[in-house]
């Protein structure tokens, strides 16, 4: 059997295999972005934009580089595209406040539209941080611990599909915790916080029992992992790492966001009391957004 070359940075990064329908979706979402900066009336920070196109990126970067090709062949790999579509990328375009610049840069009958869609049931119950919570820890145990990762790896539809409940749980997930955009009722700075370590929690589930294996979990990485000349086991035991680590990292890193973000809020608030000369009742009593 042949050697399979080995996934250097330089092949995981510049490898790509583009998807015409991807690359559509993410230029057209770059543009709208664009143009609606430029539309609106009050200056917009640049690193909202820059956040929102390093996020696109990094979607690109999980789906179309080397990094979905090596996901194939060895699992530390797939954990880390797994960390691009559920962590990286939606706390980036989140943070971006897609909705909240929507908001300020449309006509008034789009902005009716977003705020009557914005304050519907539907989107209300999916804003709830204990539904966004549920979904993002059932796709992250369902997908590693039970058959449907090695699914996942044999069929292309299943593959597309986990790769979608990746994301999407990851946006559910932190949309109410990031705040950046005025979705309705966001949780306090604490809770926040409790719910984002709740989450990490969850990672570390998977993370721990791979880490700590004493077997190939995933049968399909024996031969693809012996093609790069590689023990299966051991890069079992990396990707483990990956997601307990990195992961707890990434979540733990938002986590002091949350927290900075309302001591910053309070610190504002107190300024205002005292310019005042008593309370202030502004709009501040909300939960601030991170980085705001």
């Amino acid at each position: 059997m042949s050697v399979v070359p080995q996934p250097t940075i330089g092949r995981l990064l510049g490898a790509w295999t583009p998807d015409a329908g991807l690359v559509a979706a993410l230029a057209v979402a770059a543009l709208l972005y664009l143009l609606a900066v430029r539309r609106r009336r009050r200056g917009w920070p640049v690193w909202r934009t820059c956040s929102f196109m390093v996020g696109l990126l990094a979607l690109a970067v999980a789906l179309m580089s080397g990094v979905d090709s090596y996901a194939e062949q060895l699992l530390s790999v797939h954990m880390a595209q797994h960390l691009l579509l559920s962590l990286v990328s939606p706390a980036l375009l989140l943070s971006a406040a897609p909705i909240r610049l929507a908001l300020g840069s449309s006509p008034a009958r789009v902005r009716a539209g977003l705020a009557a869609a914005l304050s519907s049931r539907t989107l209300r119950t999916l804003s709830n941080p204990a539904v966004g919570f549920a979904l993002f820890a059932t796709t992250m145990l369902a997908t590693h611990l039970t058959g449907l990762f090695e699914l996942a790896l044999k069929d292309q539809t299943a593959h597309a599909f986990e790769h979608a409940a990746y994301f999407w749980s990851g946006v559910l997930l932190l949309a109410p915790l990031i705040a950046a955009d005025p979705l309705a009722h966001p949780p306090a700075p604490l809770a926040r916080f409790c719910w984002l370590m709740g989450a990490m929690t969850v990672m570390s589930v998977p993370g721990a029992l791979l880490t700590f294996a004493t077997g190939v979990r995933y049968p399909s990485y024996l031969a693809a992992a012996r093609a790069l000349g590689r023990s299966a086991l051991a890069d079992e035991h990396l990707a483990g790492v990956i997601m307990w680590v990195g992961g707890g990292l990434a979540m733990f890193a938002l986590a002091l966001a949350v927290a900075m973000s309302a001591m910053l809020a309070e610190e504002r608030r107190q300024e205002r009391r005292e310019l005042h000369g008593g309370p202030v009742e502004t709009i501040e009593k909300r939960p601030r957004a991170v980085g705001a």
